[in-house]
């Protein structure tokens, strides 16, 4: 076992909101560790491919953003915090460009495109990298300061000490007097233990959620898991992998077996997931996303992106990608 370490803040997980939380605890000035169960790339965050929502639109607005994502959770979110996180939204895509994210441009502003359950474009993008550009960024700031991170160290146990806490990360003990549980959730072990396929990364098995309700945290909506509408299944190389909302957000859209468009490939995930399923259950089992129904101005990076991918996985380019339920 290694000494222990003493630091101002500890944060566990290594996707963007642990590595942002690092990075500005180390700018406010506070001595910081990050420890993460794997490799410090190892998150569900670096595999996101659509982008992240701000509203910069001239005909939008952090108000509307809020709106819609009051309405999107069927009006059960915490208004207040979907207030935070719309106002604060623009600048932290600042805050990211400065950190060194590029994110795509055209006609003298951003790129933005629509995406479910919005009433305005406000998806910007990073071609179709946008996650493992952000979380690029955040490491390497996170590598030019005096942050310590602990890879390969999953953390085992948290109690409390004398000035805050104690942490066991794997062979290592941190002493810190405030934690930053930035883990991930538990969608990968759910799909596994439900034989579903997953687009999470292999470590979201959700342990330090547990830990945190074991020592007094306060939840909600801890039943509700968040269900990508279009993934591939078949062929097993394709499984996992996530065909993100900007493919509809440019004009791909979601046929039954008889080709016919069944529900708005625009709407809020719970939604359109819903409505895959009932398609399937009612009719053949398949729903398509054809990738040659797309709008003009379709951005060629991701088209290219998409149709390497499917030429990969030997689906021939312009068939449809099944999701198949027995």
């Amino acid at each position: 076992m290694a000494a222990p370490v003493s630091v101002d803040v500890l944060v566990i997980g290594s996707g963007a909101s642990g590595l942002a939380a690092a990075v500005s605890a180390h700018r406010a000035g506070a001595s910081v560790a990050l420890a993460a169960k794997g490799s410090l790339q190892s998150c569900n965050s670096a595999k996101a491919q659509g982008g992240i929502q701000a509203a910069f639109g001239d005909d939008d607005s952090p108000e509307q953003h809020a709106e819609d994502v009051w309405k999107s959770s069927h009006e059960t979110a915490d208004r207040r915090l979907v207030e935070v996180l719309t106002g604060e939204a623009p600048g932290a895509i600042h805050w990211l460009e400065e950190l060194g994210v590029q994110f795509t441009r055209e006609n003298g502003g951003y790129r933005l495109a629509k995406c479910g359950g919005a009433s305005r474009k406000r998806l910007l993008q990073v071609g179709d990298r946008t996650g493992h550009a952000i979380t690029a960024a955040l490491r390497d700031a996170i590598e030019a300061s005096t942050v310590k991170t602990f890879t390969k160290s999953p953390l085992s146990s948290l109690e409390p000490a004398a000035n805050g806490w104690r942490a066991h990360c794997g062979e290592h003990v941190i002493e810190t007097g405030a934690v930053v549980l930035a883990a991930g959730g538990r969608c990968y072990r759910e799909a596994r233990e439900r034989g579903e396929l997953s687009t999470n990364h292999p470590g979201a098995t959700g342990e330090v959620t547990q830990m945190a309700l074991d020592l007094g945290a306060e939840s909600r909506d801890l039943d509700a898991l968040q269900y990508h509408p279009n993934g591939g299944a078949w062929p097993a190389n394709m499984q996992g992998y996530s065909i993100p909302e900007t493919t509809r957000a440019y004009g791909a859209t979601l046929l039954n077996a008889e080709r016919e468009e069944f529900t708005d490939p625009l709407g809020p995930r719970d939604e359109v997931s819903q409505a895959i399923f009932d398609e399937v259950a009612s009719r053949l089992p398949m729903v398509g996303l054809p990738f040659t129904s797309t709008r003009p101005g379709f951005p060629r990076p991701t088209r290219t992106s998409r149709c390497r991918t499917c030429c990969a996985a030997t689906v021939p380019r312009g068939s449809t990608l099944c999701r198949r339920r027995s």
